[in-house]
């Protein structure tokens, strides 16, 4: 897969292009309707299955203050697209030049200049251009003067509403992280170097992994959860994952991923390692003295070990 870090560095293609076009935050399975079209009609036709999508979130720039917290980091991104079959990531960088964009400029800055487009995939719900005026009819009719097609792709709904980054990121603030890994397709994944912490785990007689995980990243609601531990090879560990504050010991309010891998011996500092959270165990809480907590700890681990066996 090759990954172009804007529209200029994009290179010309004599079969031409069928892009999808989104944010993609999460590449969920809504997402994942709009890509396998996209895919498929790219290896009927001979052309180049490209998505193009934007970083940062056009949140962060219009309403920054609000903006949500990344689902999936442009790297991570770039990977679960190539996994369905994206030939080619366009990676746009949204600042508020590009967002003063009219419809019109936003079509053949994006799909025709620099793309040599032959067919155009959107989501039902695509808006783009300034304020968002634009809509897949304004886009379809745009295509029908310029020689490209358009597809817009029903959003894939379940009981609760459409499948949606925002809905994920709710379950996500609830703890719920079986509900976000079916809207996603897959466990919620964060991911970051693992440091040097206290070594206050190793007296408790549960090592854990201190992972540094970006500040836009979003995490679970604050708690314990069964998690697969994912290195950079693919080796994956079982283990439990604790988010939150060491209220136990520290008053402070700096959000930790501390993560224990179960039967796990040896070293992790320096290394990248990857959490996905399966399953919520509790809430975060003190706990009076340091046997407390030891003791909760076992059984935390006991509430993984089970949940990992029913799996």
């Amino acid at each position: 897969m090759v990954i172009f870090t804007g529209l200029d560095s994009v290179e010309a293609t004599p079969e031409g292009r069928v892009v999808a076009i989104g944010v993609f935050d999460g590449v969920h399975i809504g997402h994942q309707s709009i890509i396998g079209e996209a895919v498929a009609a790219a290896t009927e036709c001979s052309a180049r299955a490209t998505a193009v999508t934007f970083h940062p979130h056009p949140e962060a720039v219009l309403r920054p203050r609000s903006a949500p917290r990344a689902l999936t980091p442009p790297e991570r991104k770039a990977q679960l697209l190539g996994a369905l079959g994206v030939e080619e990531v366009v990676t746009v960088e949204f600042d508020r030049e590009f967002a003063r964009l009219t419809p019109e400029s936003f079509c053949r800055a994006v799909v025709l200049d620099s793309l040599g487009t032959r067919v155009v995939y959107v989501g039902e719900n695509f808006h783009f251009g300034h304020d968002g005026v634009g809509t897949p009819a304004d886009l379809a009719f745009y295509g029908k003067n310029h020689g490209f097609a358009v597809r817009t792709v029903a959003l894939v709904k379940d009981a609760e509403g459409p499948v949606s980054s925002t809905r994920i990121r709710e379950a996500l603030r609830a703890g719920d992280v079986a509900r976000a890994a079916i809207l996603l397709g897959r466990p919620h994944r964060v991911s970051g170097p693992v440091s040097e912490g206290v070594g206050r785990g190793r007296t408790l007689g549960a090592p854990t992994a201190n992972i540094q995980v970006g500040r836009d990243v979003a995490l679970p609601r604050m708690g314990v959860y069964a998690t697969r531990a994912v290195s950079r090879d693919g080796t994956w560990h079982r283990a439990v994952t604790s988010v939150g504050t060491n209220p136990t010991f520290e008053t402070g309010r700096q959000v930790r991923v501390e993560t224990l891998l179960l039967g796990f011996v040896g070293d992790l500092y320096g290394s990248i390692l990857a959490i996905d959270f399966i399953q919520h165990i509790r809430g975060q809480k003190a706990f009076p003295d340091v046997e407390g907590l030891r003791e909760q700890i076992a059984r935390d681990v006991q509430a993984a070990e089970a949940i990992h066996e029913s799996l």
